[in-house]
């Protein structure tokens, strides 16, 4: 039995731990974080990522708690609705595609795993690999052996620093923004989403189902056309967003004050991090990790579940060889990752409206992103090697 830490307990590495365990591993998850971190918007499951959390028998689970959006609002700077839809119908999934908060599907995977040993507050200060086995020494000092390592720690990985060199990974910056906090619900909002947008800005505030009726789940996103610096301290980011949002109109400045005591605040900008492999001697890394497509994707869950589902696969079927594994991994993953690459770059460089929006000018966007997230979601086709072990 292959011994595996898993670093980051974000949605790739809850779901590759599921599929390391039920594939006979021993996974050992660990995050860096000193509680499980559950914070964030909505997220989608689609198209093949779908068929994957019904064969880990969570799809009715993730259904039935999904974010049930009935009415949507797109409104001016003086609070003037320029486009009204209502109904639980999403403009950009179909069939059995689910939107859900991700606190929720994030609580739903943990649940998934209970068997598996998860270390909060554990980061790693030296890796070295090995012939048969990689070297992994921990922030307080202890020393441990692992057959494999999986990094699923997030756009900016320390696994993915210390196992990889600068010139391995290339990041595109896509000069884009956004930042995610929840407030009280003041606005009385219920299962309902509102948007306003201008001069290539965009501010949401969105009520999901009734487990959340009593918080609002607020976005400030924009478009920059010159390359900010890398803002990480959260005092900076909080006095961004206000220097850039501050007077708009509608509901901006209250929005921002209510900022200032949300205690689940994320920043960050959109990169889109190209890698020609995602593995290296004995590590691998799946989800945004090693093929972060982009924010505004819509891609970025699905990826990681079908990311992680692929290479545990690989592992159970490569007949104990983690190199084939890994190669496999790389050339079958390859295909999806660079659709969703592309629809990354796509949207980042035309979300973004200029002022006076119209419901033409969000029709139109949404049309054309409906049609090119289709096409990427389903770019490929998981394998079905039934009970066989690959021999080669």
């Amino acid at each position: 039995m292959k011994k595996i830490l898993v670093v980051g307990a974000g949605v790739a590495g809850l779901a590759v731990s599921y599929w390391l365990k039920k594939f006979g591993f021993l996974p050992i998850l660990i995050e860096k974080s000193d509680f499980f971190r559950t914070g964030g918007h909505a997220v989608d499951i689609r198209s093949p990522a779908v068929d994957i959390i019904k064969k880990m028998g969570i799809y009715e689970t993730t259904f039935n708690m999904r974010a049930r959006i009935e009415n949507h609002y797109h409104v001016d700077a003086e609070n003037n609705i320029i486009r009204e839809s209502c109904g639980e119908e999403s403009e950009f999934n179909h069939g059995d595609d689910i939107e859900i908060v991700r606190s929720d599907l994030l609580n739903i995977l943990m649940g998934s795993i209970k068997d598996t040993p998860c270390y909060f507050g554990q980061t790693i200060t030296q890796m070295k690999q090995r012939e048969k086995n990689v070297e992994i020494t921990f922030k307080d000092g202890r020393t441990e052996y692992y057959d494999l390592v999986i990094g699923a720690d997030g756009l900016h990985s320390s696994t993915r620093q210390m196992a990889f060199a600068k010139g391995e990974c290339d990041f595109i910056d896509l000069k884009s923004y956004i930042g995610v906090f929840s407030i009280p619900n003041y606005l009385n909002l219920s299962k309902s989403e509102i948007d306003f947008e201008s001069d290539k800005k965009l501010i949401s505030i969105t009520v999901f189902n009734d487990k959340h009726l009593s918080t609002a789940i607020v976005a400030f996103s924009f478009s920059c056309d010159k390359k900010l610096n890398d803002v990480r301290d959260e005092t900076e980011q909080k006095k961004l967003l206000r220097s850039t949002f501050m007077n708009m109109g509608w509901e901006v400045n209250r929005l921002l004050q209510l900022m200032e005591n949300s205690d689940d605040f994320y920043f960050d900008s959109a990169k889109q991090v190209n890698m020609k492999s995602w593995t290296k001697g004995r590590i691998a890394l799946i989800g945004d990790a090693g093929y972060c497509a982009a924010p505004l994707s819509g891609q970025g869950t699905s990826q990681a579940i079908v990311g992680a589902y692929l290479l545990a696969l690989e592992l159970k079927h490569s007949g104990d060889n983690h190199s084939i594994a890994f190669d496999r991994y790389n050339k079958l993953l390859r295909p999806y990752v660079e659709a969703n690459h592309d629809l990354g770059l796509w949207v980042s460089k035309m979300y973004f409206l200029p002022d006076n929006v119209s419901e033409v000018d969000v029709e139109l966007r949404m049309s054309k992103i409906k049609e090119k997230l289709q096409i990427a979601s389903n770019a490929i086709k998981l394998p079905d090697y039934g009970s066989k072990i690959l021999h080669f």
